[in-house]
């Protein structure tokens, strides 16, 4: 006879399948209109009988609210961690970690003897008041020669939550989030050639969803081939949305793709635009794969790369290039919708103190053609910002205190680099270092988060494209997970449902301070709490993230 156990879970637990996570027992919740609820439903099958392949179970979700259901699978992962790294990994030893989410009909087919888990998420929408959700589940058989289910009415599980939705609306994310959005990936993983209609429709589905699931509201945009994660003197494919002609010795452009780019970025709700980086990253040394169509010797217009790695940043032909596109870029985003205000350049990234000068060097090419424009990049060398040779800077979460306090518009990032004690998102980690960020974001008064990975299914440099169901971790190159948040399709991760819980703790915190001011909020953070609430000191327990949503969303609700 079959044996199953099932029990509800926190979203935050990673559930294995040798190993029993902790049961949350809490019946009712509280949620903001257009808030989310998430937990787990853990089920166990530890004997079974001659039926047991043909045996299935359904879960249903029963509210007058929406409901998702997400299976939890486990992926491959054999690099977890780099040797900088502290002792609260989950473990660094190759195996199957749950990550990956498949969206579920309820009908589910259980594994002997392993725990699993799928994924609830419980949609607020614009509803308010209390509301019953039921969630029952169901023996299924399916016949063996017709596939036929047979829905035995017997239940294996029943439970009821208390749903009472705050007369309070979630905000929108207060501060601007950009995960590097890789267009060659896509195109190389769908065997899309770019620009082709298929190529377009993929680019829409998956900014939407950046936009829409991971509360992406910038994008990096591919003016030209983005020159990011590339050996020397190799190249990524043409993804360049802007044409370009040089005949005449003059340059013109043509916008018609970018246009396109910008109708799906404002159609999707992308509110800022990250332009791509000027010149080479690690060092701004040289210039980036410009494709142009020249005039060959006969006087046919042919496809050059006009700059890259054989053209320096110093270069005079670069300059009087940028000269004529970057204030027709201006322009063109302008009449596109989007403002200069909205846009956001990059000089090089990830510079050291070795290139300080040749980063000098590179904005000295370009400095007096972006004034009064936003400059960004992500570097962790205070000296950068000392010497004014960036004006938003980027510095990653274990290397952010130089800047703190001394940078109006304070951005951070984690990376391949931040494994030790700093929060990341890597899959070896606990839940806790994702989710603590929406409350460090808020407690060091963060006014943008970058990650370069949101989608780039490589390997190390693009040296070719990996199968991310296969390689989490760019055929050993990165930690697993580090360098995407999603699966092709666009499919969810554990670690995408659980940053999306950091963003909307900041957005909590942000409408509490509305509410009982600043200091107020900070005591309510800290309380009973010994640690110093750094990014390499908080809580580092799931426990005290579950106990603070609930403290802030009843004290809105006394509110």
């Amino acid at each position: 006879m079959a044996n199953y156990e099932f029990y509800i879970a926190s979203s935050l637990e990673k559930v294995f399948p040798t190993s029993r996570v902790k049961e949350e027992k809490r019946e009712s919740f509280n949620l903001l209109q257009n808030d989310q609820l998430n937990f787990q439903i853990v089920y166990f099958l530890d004997d079974c009988d001659k039926q047991v392949r043909n045996r299935h179970f359904r879960v249903k979700i029963i509210s007058t609210l929406d409901s998702q259901i997400s299976e939890v699978k486990l992926v491959k992962c054999e690099y977890l961690a780099t040797e900088n790294r502290d002792r609260y990994y989950i473990s660094t030893d190759p195996g199957l970690y749950p990550d990956l989410l498949i969206p579920s009909n309820g009908i589910i087919k259980p594994l002997v003897n392993q725990y699993k888990s799928l994924f609830i998420s419980i949609l607020s929408k614009n509803n308010i008041d209390t509301h019953k959700v039921k969630i029952q589940i169901e023996e299924v058989l399916f016949e063996d020669n017709t596939g036929k289910k047979i829905f035995t009415n017997k239940i294996f599980f029943e439970e009821e939550l208390n749903i009472n939705i705050i007369n309070e609306k979630l905000i929108d994310l207060p501060i601007i989030h950009t995960q590097w959005f890789h267009c060659d990936s896509i195109a190389n993983y769908h065997n899309e050639i770019p620009f082709s209609d298929n190529y377009w429709d993929l680019l829409e589905k998956y900014i939407f969803y950046a936009r829409t699931k991971c509360d992406v509201n910038m994008l990096l945009t591919p003016v030209f081939t983005p020159p990011l994660d590339t050996d020397v003197n190799a190249e990524r494919k043409t993804i360049q949305l802007v044409d370009i002609t040089y005949d005449n010795n003059n340059y013109s452009f043509d916008f018609s793709k970018l246009e396109k780019w910008c109708e799906i970025c404002k159609k999707s709700g992308i509110e800022y635009i990250e332009v791509a980086h000027l010149f080479t990253q690690w060092g701004a040394k040289f210039t980036p794969k410009i494709v142009v169509l020249e005039k060959d010797e006969t006087g046919e217009l042919k496809k050059i790369n006009k700059f890259g790695w054989h053209v320096r940043a110093t270069s005079v032909e670069y300059r009087k290039f940028l000269e004529s596109f970057i204030p027709s870029l201006i322009k063109a985003f302008d009449f596109f919708g989007y403002k200069k205000e909205t846009l956001y350049f990059h000089i090089s990234d990830e510079p050291n103190i070795s290139c300080i000068e040749d980063y000098q060097k590179a904005k000295n090419q370009v400095k007096d053609l972006l004034v009064d424009c936003n400059l960004i990049d992500a570097l962790s060398d205070f000296s950068f910002y000392e010497n004014d040779l960036v004006e938003i800077p980027i510095p990653s979460n274990d290397h952010i205190e130089p800047f703190v306090n001394k940078v109006d518009q304070l951005w951070t990032y984690y990376c391949i680099a931040q494994g030790n004690m700093v929060p990341n998102r890597f899959i070896a980690l606990p839940s806790y270092r994702n989710r603590v960020m929406g409350i460090l974001l808020y407690l060091y008064n963060i006014k943008g988060f970058l990650h370069w990975g949101f989608n780039y299914w490589e390997s190390e440099n693009s040296r070719e494209s990996i199968n991310p169901f296969i390689s989490c971790d760019g055929n050993c190159a990165f930690p697993a997970g580090d360098p995407f948040l999603i699966y092709p399709g666009p499919l969810s991760s554990l670690r995408n449902e659980i940053q999306i819980e950091a963003f909307n703790d900041l957005k909590l915190l942000c409408i509490l301070e509305k509410e009982i001011g600043r200091e107020k909020v900070i005591n309510i953070i800290k309380d009973g709490e010994s640690c110093g609430f750094t990014f390499k000191d908080y809580p580092k327990n799931n426990e005290y993230y579950l106990r603070l949503r609930e403290k802030i969303l009843n004290m809105i609700s006394l509110s």
